[in-house]
């Protein structure tokens, strides 16, 4: 997947957290709407869009790289 200008990198920061992902491993940009999750373990790195970092992060539940 190419990257968007809207895609940040971030690691998560907690034990666990579940978000929606694509197919290749990354952040939906649909992720408010999203029905499915996956579990994301601790210290992964994965690209996510901008608003879902910062909501994720608000709740110190990543870093953004």
């Amino acid at each position: 997947m190419a990257k968007k200008p809207s895609d940040v990198s971030i690691v998560v920061t907690v034990n666990h957290v579940y978000l929606p992902l694509d197919e290749h491993g990354n952040g939906r940009a649909d992720w408010a709407e999203a029905q499915v999750t996956t579990r994301v373990d601790k210290r992964a790195r994965l690209k996510v869009p901008a608003d879902l970092a910062r909501f994720l992060s608000d709740r110190d539940q990543v870093e953004i790289l």
